[in-house]
């Protein structure tokens, strides 16, 4: 019990008996696993239509791998929450957001390792009423969400369900059109086994963090890495110019970062080599980076 709430509600989902879960998490039962194309969307949905959330509390739905992704155990998070200010109704918890922190938003990264995402979400949020271009948006450290590793209150959960609800409806329907691009298996680890629409629907808190600010937001370090350390220095400088930017308004800030972030590969890659060759004096400061990883609050 955290000491200005209620209570926080965190499940893990397990799709086997087998899997080993953390013992201060809830355990939520997705063993059947209906329908895998909808991942973990599935459970979470089910959990969400069918229970009544106190609207004091917080309400998290967790994979199998979240400690293994974030070096975090229910111990940590509950920590991490009770930290947090008491007007807070979204608990990030994502790792590393070094290679979404390089485009604009969520969705340009998601365009560069899933072709067409960027279309299929410009369709998507019109037809659900939403025609601001999801091009221009800019999403940064403060809003960003991977891998549905966020903590919130019914309030926020509503709107993710209201969209997502509206996103599930399309992809049902055989005879809509976007349904079926909604369909379209895309590139994943070096297969295409994985629908279009998984990967706009992990997108969906980010694009209500984005352009709702009535959200209180509490984010956990969104630079903690546990690998590709040499990443992460152009990583930061581009999700600062993209705050000041989204803050102050100044299209310089907009400029730079386009030039940064068109310049990342050939910065990463010196930062990279003269670690390994001991050049460069980067190594002092890459261990200190590496060092958030092991920190929990």
């Amino acid at each position: 019990m955290l000491p200005y709430m209620a209570a926080a509600h965190i499940h893990q989902i397990y799709y086997s008996p087998q899997q080993a879960l953390d013992p201060g998490f809830t355990p939520l039962d997705n063993t059947a696993n209906p329908r895998p194309d909808w991942f973990e969307y599935w459970p979470i949905r089910g959990f969400l239509l069918r229970e009544t959330l106190d609207e004091n509390a917080f309400y998290g739905f967790l994979s199998p791998r979240f400690k293994q992704k974030t070096n975090l155990d229910a111990a940590a998070v509950n920590q991490f929450l009770a930290g947090c200010a008491p007007r807070c109704e979204v608990v990030l918890l994502s790792p590393s957001i070094h290679n979404s922190a390089f485009f604009r938003n969520v969705f340009q990264h998601g365009e560069s390792e899933h072709p067409g995402l960027l279309e299929v979400a410009r369709k998507f949020f019109l037809a659900v009423g939403q025609p601001n271009p999801v091009e221009d948006s800019v999403s940064d450290s403060r809003n960003t969400v991977h891998s549905n590793y966020f903590i919130a209150k019914p309030r926020f959960w509503r709107a993710w369900l209201a969209l997502t609800e509206a996103l599930f409806q399309i992809a049902e329907d055989n005879d809509d059109p976007l349904g079926r691009e909604l369909r379209q298996p895309t590139t994943y680890r070096g297969a295409e086994s994985v629908q279009m629409k998984i990967f706009l629907m992990e997108r969906i808190a980010t694009w209500i963090l984005m352009n709702d600010a009535s959200f209180t937001v509490c984010v956990r370090d969104p630079f903690a890495a546990r690998s590709r350390i040499y990443k992460l220095p152009v990583a930061v400088i581009c999700d600062a110019l993209k705050i000041a930017y989204a803050t102050q308004g100044r299209r310089q800030y907009m400029d730079v970062f386009q030039l940064v972030s068109s310049v990342r590969r050939r910065w990463t890659r010196q930062i990279r080599v003269g670690s390994a060759l001991h050049v460069g004096g980067f190594n002092p400061y890459l261990r200190q980076l590496k060092s958030y990883w092991d920190k929990k609050a």
